[in-house]
């Protein structure tokens, strides 16, 4: 088996830390479940979303230490283009979304953009680019083909009684 040795260090606890109060929170203002892949492997998205027994979405979770003005001001959320590429297989496959969560940790909110709809056709336009970006969490620089989702497509997850909206 893939061993993912990052998740195992301090800065990978955080980070999933971090992410299990994201999903906590989805959970409980959706009202659905959420049910993560195996962090030790290279699993082509990170979970999926069921509700009433029923899978209605997969999705791609990420937490970064930016605010929501440090995002607005970028215009885009950065995820590697492979991985939104294979969830749009993954979502062909399966008929259901494939939505992206953020987390913004500062600022403790959560973002999500709708990238594909049930049948699997992108929901909107978005730009790739060959860049250097971190390795991982704890560091590194990779080249490779980024995509850059635009701020516009991404609604705030409001927590409690309140609803989507940014």
């Amino acid at each position: 088996m893939f061993q993912h040795l990052d998740i195992k260090t301090d800065k990978g606890k955080e980070s999933l830390l971090h992410e299990r109060i994201m999903l906590k929170r989805i959970k409980k203002s959706w009202g659905v479940n959420l049910i993560e892949t195996d962090k030790d492997t290279d699993a082509k998205c990170d979970g999926v979303v069921t509700k009433n027994d029923n899978l209605i979405a997969i999705y791609e979770s990420k937490c970064r230490d930016m605010s929501h003005m440090q995002l607005y001001k970028w215009g885009s959320w950065l995820v590697t283009n492979q991985k939104i590429l294979d969830c749009q297989i993954m979502s062909k496959m399966l008929r259901v979304p494939f939505l992206g969560f953020l987390y913004l940790i500062p600022d403790e909110m959560i973002l999500y953009w709708k990238i594909t709809n049930r049948i699997g056709d992108f929901n909107f336009e978005y730009e790739v680019r060959k860049t250097e970006t971190q390795k991982t969490v704890n560091g590194g620089k990779i080249i490779r083909e980024n995509a850059y989702l635009p701020y516009k497509y991404g609604f705030k997850i409001l927590c409690k009684e309140e609803s989507h909206e940014r």
